[in-house]
């Protein structure tokens, strides 16, 4: 399951979700993507989605701030479709 929740929180809630079970907790602040898994009981910062390995979130991360939700959806799409082929 994902959840997406706009919050002012950050990171200060990772103790919330670690005592939730969350594996894997993204935040976007700073228009910068930050990706922090739980190990041992502790959420350490990671590059990549331990969950979705194969996204790339580099090139998530630069649809993130479009204007037109919709099109950078569409967009987002079809170049994760060519990559695929």
């Amino acid at each position: 399951m994902i959840e997406v929740v706009i919050t002012s929180g950050g990171i200060q809630t990772l103790e919330i979700y670690q005592g939730l079970g969350v594996t894997e907790v993204w935040f976007w602040q700073n228009r910068q993507l930050q990706v922090f898994c739980l190990e041992n009981c502790e959420y350490l910062r990671k590059n990549n989605s331990q969950l979705l390995p194969n996204l790339d979130l580099d090139l998530l991360v630069s649809y993130l701030d479009w204007d037109e939700p919709f099109d950078a959806i569409w967009d987002f799409k079809a170049k994760i479709k060519r990559e695929s082929e």
